[in-house]
């Protein structure tokens, strides 16, 4: 048997092979651009951007307001239009909508809501203004304060939670009232803590907490045990003319700066291993039977103890 190919055989095959070497030039010289992805779309200008969302957010206190006047007329619907205004501050923290809560929240106010709950679960708060306000509980557990604080004259008539929140500015709770406790344990004050005049019922608890700067207790009334062990008080410090109801706890605690008790009255003080700086020009004024001993280097400085 002949082992020649046949000739129609060797002409298909000689086309195949020349489609397939036609077919690789091809693909060879194709321009390039056809495998370049696509170029990313058009960055939208800053004041088209600015816009939307400024126009977003006044939906949104459109949307509030409307929800308000609707509890207004029903009672019902209060608390959910005070949550629905807290949740807006986790997307905007500095959305102005403090007004509209002290609106609701201020006793003289003829649309004020009694009973209201302020329960804060998120990390930041802007610029918050409770002046004047009333409500039940404010629980606001490791929130972080940016800007001043202000609780002046604010009624808590329930629980009060400010445990390991941290005040980025200054707080103020002059004639702040308290009037099932309080829990501050933990928590840092970086600017001036002012709570001169409060008055509190039921235990109130510092302990641990961080002092930085000017601190203010003047004529502060503790209406049962309070506690501020273990508290680092680093500026100047007053209890001036204050009064503790029960023992007035102030074991493992530093004084830094000045220290002012005078006219300050308790059942009992209690300063048990609570240390002074005296390093550094500063007066300290000691309620009745409180001296400081000798003093002893310890970082940073010297320091004696409180007994």
């Amino acid at each position: 048997m002949s082992t020649l190919t046949p000739f129609p055989l060797l002409a298909l095959i000689g086309a195949v092979s020349g489609a397939v070497t036609a077919w690789v030039l091809l693909r060879r010289d194709r321009p390039a651009e056809v495998l370049t992805p696509s170029a990313p779309p058009e960055p939208m200008p800053d004041g088209v951007t600015a816009r939307l969302l400024a126009d977003e957010r006044e939906a949104r206190l459109d949307a509030l307001r409307s929800l308000s006047e609707e509890a207004d007329e029903d009672p019902g619907l209060r608390q959910d239009c005070v949550d629905e205004v807290l949740a807006q501050f986790r997307t905007d923290p500095h959305a102005p909508l403090w007004e509209l809560l002290r609106e609701h929240l201020r006793r003289d106010s003829p649309r004020f809501w009694p009973g209201m709950d302020l329960h804060v679960v998120f990390g930041l708060l802007a610029d918050v203004d409770l002046r004047g306000c009333e409500v039940r509980d404010g629980v606001f557990p490791s929130v972080g304060f940016a800007g001043d604080a202000h609780f002046e004259d604010t009624v808590f008539t329930g629980k009060v939670n400010f445990e390991e929140s941290c005040f980025a500015r200054h707080a103020f709770f002059d004639r702040a009232r308290f009037e099932a406790g309080a829990n501050f344990e933990h928590t840092t004050f970086t600017a001036t803590a002012a709570f001169p005049g409060i008055t509190t019922h039921g235990r109130a608890w510092f302990d641990a907490a961080r002092f930085s700067a000017r601190t203010d207790f003047a004529a502060a009334g503790f209406g049962d045990g309070v506690s501020f062990g273990g508290v680092g008080f680093s500026g100047p410090t007053t209890f001036r003319d204050a009064r503790f109801a029960a023992v007035a706890l102030f074991g493992q605690a530093r004084f830094g700066g000045h220290a002012d008790f005078t006219g300050a009255v308790a059942a009992a003080f209690e300063f048990a291993g609570a240390r002074v700086r005296t390093d550094v020009h500063v007066v300290h004024t000691w309620p009745d039977g409180v001296t400081a001993g000798e003093p002893a280097p310890r970082r940073p400085g010297r320091w004696a103890e409180l007994r």
